[in-house]
């Protein structure tokens, strides 16, 4: 009886020791899907269009004797354009950006010269009035990294712009303008960046867009043009 309890105790224990290796023998791995990396290569472009509010379009004529000021008065307008960048640092941006723009005149100041009105501060009518306005551009924006699915950015660019005037001046002048040419340009800037896929973010942001300088000619005339205004858009940024 002892010797068959002891033979009994035996098995048992050697059971037990058997057990975790049969119930490893058992376990079966299952393939984890791993995440997908999403390529970034530092490059991205960029897609946008907004509201323009004009500052200031300006020309001088630059004549010692019959020099005129000219100062325009415009309307709401528009701009689309589209940036080719790459991150230079985590929070170091450049860029190469291409836009244009339109808005139309609605009236013109002249001051100076002996077709002037005699106070220089009546605003002449203009009919089919319009300035168009092309930029080419390389920027740098500063990112600031929240962490938190958006990220402001400030920045700036400088450039090279076309700006072109075309107007019918009212009476008493009744007289035509069509004028245009290059300068240098620039622009300053904000926004803010709001991540809404992988790779693709929302990009809403203020500029201040300027063309100065500009060696703007036609119909025989010359004269030197300032443009300024202010930039309200929004974009889509494509990161590859």
């Amino acid at each position: 009886m002892n010797l068959f309890k002891l033979f009994t105790g035996a098995a048992a224990v050697a059971l037990i020791a058997a057990t975790p290796a049969l119930a490893a023998d058992l376990i079966v791995d299952v393939p984890v899907d791993e995440p997908v990396a999403v390529a970034d290569t530092g490059w991205y472009l960029s897609v946008f269009g907004g509201g323009v509010w004009a500052h200031n379009i300006e020309a001088d004529d630059g004549s010692p004797d019959f020099g005129q000021f000219f100062d325009f008065g415009a309307d709401t307008g528009w701009l689309v354009g589209a940036a080719v960048g790459v991150r230079i640092t985590d929070n170091l941006r450049g860029e190469v950006e291409v836009s244009t723009g339109s808005l139309g005149l609605n009236d013109v100041t002249i001051s100076g010269g002996p077709a002037a009105p005699v106070d220089g501060s009546v605003a002449l009518p203009l009919t089919d009035g319009s300035a168009s306005t092309t930029y080419l551009l390389g920027n740098v924006w500063f990112d600031i990294d929240t962490g938190a699915g958006f990220t402001p950015y400030v920045g700036a660019g400088v450039g090279v712009g076309f700006v072109s005037a075309d107007a019918v001046i009212g009476a008493p002048l009744n007289a035509s303008v069509d004028l245009s040419g290059w300068g240098l340009a620039y622009q300053v800037g904000a926004g803010v960046k709001i991540d809404v896929a992988d790779n693709i973010a929302l990009d809403l942001g203020y500029r201040w867009k300027a063309i100065v300088d500009a060696e703007v000619e036609g119909n025989g005339n010359d004269a030197v043009a300032d443009y300024g205004s202010h930039v309200v858009q929004a974009g889509l940024t494509f990161g590859f």
